[in-house]
């Protein structure tokens, strides 16, 4: 897969010393240089049809007093969940 382009990036075969390293170092001439793309090369943008529609409005309120209802329906239901551990837990001891 390598093109006619591909010499200078290739590994210097391996020599009996440094010497060829750096030597093939001192020789590297940098990266290839850079073309720039045709004009035109983007994509066209799309033209936006309508404009996005309003969110409806937000009611706080309503949202911290939902809030809180589900925060103390999950503290009661972990209560109950507890109580109904221990329960179990001292029917076992007692048996």
């Amino acid at each position: 897969m390598s093109g006619p382009g591909d010499e200078q990036w290739r590994r210097p075969a391996p020599g009996a010393d440094d010497a060829d390293a750096e030597r093939s170092a001192r020789a590297y001439p940098g990266p290839p240089a850079a073309v720039p793309p045709p004009p035109g090369w983007h994509p066209e943008l799309a033209q936006r049809l309508s404009p996005p529609r309003r969110l409806p409005e937000v009611d706080d309120d309503a949202l911290d007093l939902d809030e809180d209802r589900a925060d103390r329906f999950t503290n009661v239901l972990g209560i109950v969940a507890g109580v109904v551990l221990i329960l179990i837990a001292c029917i076992q001891w007692r048996t």
